[in-house]
């Protein structure tokens, strides 16, 4: 029988996924500009142990799952009314084009579009 390539375990806690040392993964991601490499070398852990232990516990490769927060935080820092620009450098995008063609990809509309939308579904109180 095959032995487990790593020890390294991820746990799931409902939407967050927990690190053997505490950490939560997503804001290691976060920290670490949603780079594959640098959390890996963050958790001195290879690419290869990551993705193995990201998939294991979300079923997803570690770049998609990164992506989905980087897109889930985008829509929240709409809602609280950034700005587009503002919210390409707080989610670490080099060019705003790369932010913006992340978001058309990803929700399937422009920004603005994409923002007008969500400012749309959540009313100022």
């Amino acid at each position: 029988m095959a032995q487990d390539p790593t020890p390294f375990r991820i746990a799931r806690e409902g939407q967050r996924f927990v690190c053997p040392n505490g950490h939560d993964l997503l804001e290691l991601a976060e920290a670490e500009g949603f780079s594959v490499s640098g959390v890996a070398d963050s958790l001195e852990l290879t690419n290869r142990q990551l993705e193995y232990a990201v998939e294991r516990a979300s079923g997803l490769r570690p770049k998609e799952l990164f992506r989905r927060h980087r897109m889930l935080l985008a829509r929240r820092l709409v809602a609280e009314g950034f700005s587009l620009q503002v919210i390409a450098q707080r989610l670490g995008f080099k060019h705003y084009t790369h932010f913006a063609s992340e978001v058309k990809s990803y929700f399937d509309l422009p920004p603005r579009q994409f923002q007008k939308s969500v400012r749309a579904l959540c009313p100022e109180t």
